[in-house]
């Protein structure tokens, strides 16, 4: 299953910059939303922190927070 992966993130984050390497070493293409859009799509997800990684195929939505690459993996793997 393919996944549109976006990671909110603010570049003052370690993990989030982590998380966004990893992302790059490993070729997963993401779309990066940083602080200035954070807390609209925060208050939409009800989320409460970074990074925050949000995967989407057709109707499933897996949420991810903080830095967690194996998880990260794990779905797209499956």
């Amino acid at each position: 299953m393919k996944y549109d992966i976006t990671v909110y993130s603010s570049d003052g984050c370690q993990y989030c910059v982590r998380l966004k390497e990893w992302l790059e070493e490993n070729n997963i293409t993401f779309k990066d939303i940083n602080e200035e859009h954070i807390l609209k799509e925060f208050k939409e997800f009800n989320s409460s922190a970074i990074p925050f990684t949000l995967l989407v195929a057709d109707n499933k939505v897996e949420r991810i927070i903080g830095y967690q690459p194996e998880k990260i993996k794990a779905i797209l793997d499956s």
